[in-house]
């Protein structure tokens, strides 16, 4: 582990640096994507609500797939390779948007493909990469690195998001995926650039099937006394997040007429949100402690939601619901911050991997059903009242949070428990 003392800034820790820099230029990519993507379907291929719902479900279906083995490989192997060769993959799968609409074989099949194979290469490649950053610096500076890594994420998606508003609109929807393609190519060679020695595993891969080490994790989590509400909560949180994010984008696009500029923008101004959050956290979480600091982000987000459903098209709109998404994100990146620091602080070194694929597995398994079903409602009750009713469900994850035994969590854990 690369030293990186208390009274030093990260942004001198060399490796942290292209660390940090590899997930700015990997989310500004995604960021365009998140424009390009919903663009290429409902208006080029004009899919319906049913139709958009299943290319949701198969971006979302790998986590409940995958998780479980790419936590045990990232316990059993080193990392970096994984995050490298994942960046690669998923480079290679968004190559094929752009070629095949050169080709005129574009396809709603063909891009519920690219979805799996991009989603199933970020599961492995995330899990390695976020438990990776416990073996580069000291668990002191997590909360710290995670608030400067959620920046950089609601950062890079605001200015991909903008940016891919832009190009969409010069380039075209499929055109514009290629950005995304060299995105991951240069996060590939960022990675690849961190000189710091990756601790050798000291897992017994002789002796454990990669099934009883899954089993392992799994136990591990839903028998910790902290990281087993923290997860809770956010499968709440992520459930419902995933049901509004499903119909929203074809609601602002449909119903509200949004071009891709005017989408890009609000993407954009949303995840300025993020940024907000992560500049604040730090302090705020040293002040109130962190079961307050997160109980009341999680008690805004239904409030944030409100400009969605009670304003129409036109710029007075779009303002009213970038203000109120702007807002959504900084509470987003508050809790998400601070629950992401204490799960890894409070998390055995041997066990950071599994536990944070079981974390994924639990609280990501939940996005294909809910884009499913956000699909059926939208079709059956019509997309602003499935809206209506994500927006009453976003007050779940607080009243999870609020009585479980965390909400009297007054300071941030710095040391994981001893093995027993």
């Amino acid at each position: 582990m690369s030293s990186a003392p208390a009274g030093r800034s990260l942004w001198r820790h060399g490796d942290f640096v292209r660390y940090w820099s590899a997930n700015a230029v990997d989310l500004v990519g995604s960021g365009v994507t998140s424009v390009a993507l919903p663009m290429i379907a409902v208006v080029a291929l004009h899919v319906s609500v049913w139709e958009a719902s299943l290319l949701a479900f198969a971006e979302r279906l790998p986590p409940l797939l995958f998780s479980l083995p790419a936590g045990a490989l990232a316990d059993r192997y080193r990392k970096r390779p994984t995050m490298i060769s994942a960046t690669l993959v998923s480079g290679a799968a968004l190559a094929m948007v752009p070629l095949a609409d050169a080709a005129g074989r574009l396809s709603l099949g063909l891009l519920v493909a690219v979805a799996l194979v991009d989603s199933t290469a970020i599961v492995f490649g995330s899990t390695a990469r976020i438990s990776y950053l416990p073996s580069l610096l000291p668990r002191d500076r997590l909360l710290e690195a995670n608030a400067n890594a959620g920046a950089v994420a609601s950062l890079a998606d605001s200015a991909g998001a903008q940016l891919g508003g832009a190009v969409v609109a010069i380039l075209g929807a499929a055109r514009a995926v290629y950005l995304d393609v060299a995105s991951y190519l240069v996060c590939a060679l960022l990675l690849g650039s961190i000189r710091t020695p990756e601790p050798t595993p000291d897992r017994p891969v002789k002796t454990a099937t990669l099934r009883s080490e899954m089993k392992e994790g799994v136990l591990y989590v839903v028998r910790h006394p902290t990281i087993r509400p923290l997860l809770l909560t956010g499968t709440a949180f992520t459930a419902v997040f995933a049901l509004l994010t499903t119909v929203w984008s074809v609601y602002l696009l449909r119903e509200l007429h949004y071009s891709a500029t005017a989408l890009g923008t609000l993407l954009s101004v949303a995840a300025l949100g993020g940024v907000a959050g992560a500049l604040v956290v730090r302090p705020l979480v040293n002040r109130y402690g962190p079961a307050r600091v997160m109980l009341t982000a999680l008690a805004v987000l239904p409030i944030t939601d409100l400009p969605l459903l009670l304003v129409g098209p036109g710029r007075p709109g779009q303002v009213a619901i970038a203000t109120g998404l702007f807002i959504q994100l900084a509470a987003c990146t508050i809790q998400g911050s601070t629950q992401r620091s204490i799960r890894q602080a409070v998390c055995e070194p041997g066990m950071q991997g599994r536990m944070l694929a079981t974390g994924q597995w639990i609280t990501y398994g939940t996005r294909p059903l809910a884009a499913l079903l956000a699909g059926a409602s939208g079709t059956w009750l019509g997309l602003w009242n499935t809206l209506a009713l994500g927006t009453l469900a976003l007050a779940t994850p607080f009243l999870v949070l609020l009585t479980s035994s965390l909400r009297t969590l007054h300071q941030s854990p710095v040391a994981p428990p001893a093995t027993t």
